[in-house]
C-alpha cells in the first residue's frame, strides 16, 4: 500500500481530500472533509440486491489476441448487464509498451497488481479475483460469480463539475453478511478510446479500447480497510473523496469503479461502478 506522502507527489490525477465514516456504534469517524453525496428514494428502489461481479482483463495494446479476449469481455457484458463490471488492466510489460504510436494504458497499479496475481501471459483474467483464468474460461466462472445473495450492498454517487474538472464522489457500502477485515478499492475507467492496438490479422490504427483501467482514485493499490476489524452484518460506511480528473482523460467516458475485496485472500465480494456524466 503506497504511502500518503508518495501520493501528492506523483499522482497523475491530483487527490484533494477523502474521508471514511463508519456510521454505526462504536463510532469511528475520521473528518469530513469531502461532502456526502446523498442516496436518492430512486437509488435505494432501483437497488435489487444482486451480486455485481468484477472482472479484470490483463491486456496490451501489443498482444495480437487480446482483442478476442475483450469481445468475450463485451458479450458477457451485454448478458449480464450492471451484474458485471469489467476492468482492462494494463501492467507494464513488453506487450504493453507505448512505443511506436500506441495508447500508453500502463499504471503502477495494474503492474502491482499483475505481479501479485502472477498474470503468467496475456490475455488473463480475474473474476472476483479467484485466481487467474483464461478467456475461454470466464463465461463458467462469472456464472458461477453472480449466483446467490450478495454480501454487501454498494452504490457509487458522483458529482462532476466541468469547469474545474473537479469530481466529487461517496460510495455507500452496507453490510448485508459477515465478512472478514476488508477493504475498498476506488478506481477509475475510461470507455472507448480510439488507437491501435495489434491484432490476429495485423494492426488496427483505430481500434476502440474499451473499459480502460487508468489507476487507483487515491492511489491506494489495495485500498483501505473499512474497519479495524471484520465486518458484521447492519454496518454501514460513506467513504467521499474530492480529486480534479486529468485533462488527458475524456469526461464524458470516465467511470468510477468500486469494490470490496478480503484484506487477506484479496476475494472481491461486491462491486459498484457509476458513470460521472
Amino acid at each position: 500500500m503506497k504511502k500518503l506522502s508518495l501520493i501528492f507527489a506523483g499522482m497523475a490525477v491530483a487527490f484533494a481530500m477523502s474521508s471514511c465514516d463508519k456510521l454505526d456504534e462504536p463510532y469511528f469517524i475520521e473528518p469530513v472533509v469531502s461532502e456526502t453525496i446523498p442516496l436518492t428514494n430512486e437509488d435505494t428502489i432501483n437497488f435489487d440486491g444482486k451480486r455485481v461481479v468484477l472482472l479484470e482483463d490483463y491486456t496490451g495494446v501489443k498482444c495480437n489476441n487480446c482483442p478476442a479476449a475483450g469481445e468475450i469481455a463485451l458479450k458477457l457484458q451485454e448478458n449480464y448487464g450492471h451484474q458485471l463490471i469489467v476492468l482492462g488492466v494494463h501492467p507494464k510489460g513488453a506487450l504493453q509498451n507505448p512505443a511506436g504510436g500506441f495508447p500508453d494504458f500502463r499504471t503502477d497499479d495494474g503492474e502491482d497488481w499483475n505481479k501479485a496475481f502472477n498474470i503468467p501471459a496475456y490475455p488473463n483474467g480475474l473474476v472476483n479475483r479467484n485466481g487467474v483464468v483464461g478467456p475461454a474460461e470466464w463465461a463458467k466462472k462469472v456464472e458461477e460469480a453472480v449466483a446467490g445473495e450478495a454480501p454487501a450492498r454498494m452504490i457509487v454517487k458522483t458529482k462532476y463539475d466541468d469547469a474545474n474538472r473537479e469530481l466529487k464522489l461517496s460510495v455507500h457500502t452496507k453490510i448485508l453478511s459477515n465478512l472478514p477485515k476488508s477493504n475498498l478499492i476506488i478506481c477509475m475507467m475510461e470507455d472507448n478510446i480510439l488507437g491501435k492496438q495489434v491484432t490476429q490479422t495485423g494492426l488496427d490504427t483505430a481500434y476502440m479500447h474499451r473499459h480502460v483501467f487508468r489507476g487507483t482514485a487515491d492511489g491506494l493499490t489495495w485500498g483501505r480497510s473499512l474497519n479495524n476489524g471484520g465486518l458484521e452484518a447492519g454496518m454501514n460506511f460513506i467513504t467521499n473523496f474530492k480529486f480534479t480528473v486529468d485533462e488527458k482523460y475524456n469526461t464524458e467516458e470516465f467511470y468510477i469503479v468500486a469494490f470490496l475485496a478480503d484484506e487477506s485472500s484479496r476475494k472481491v465480494y461486491m462491486a459498484a461502478e457509476s458513470k460521472i456524466k
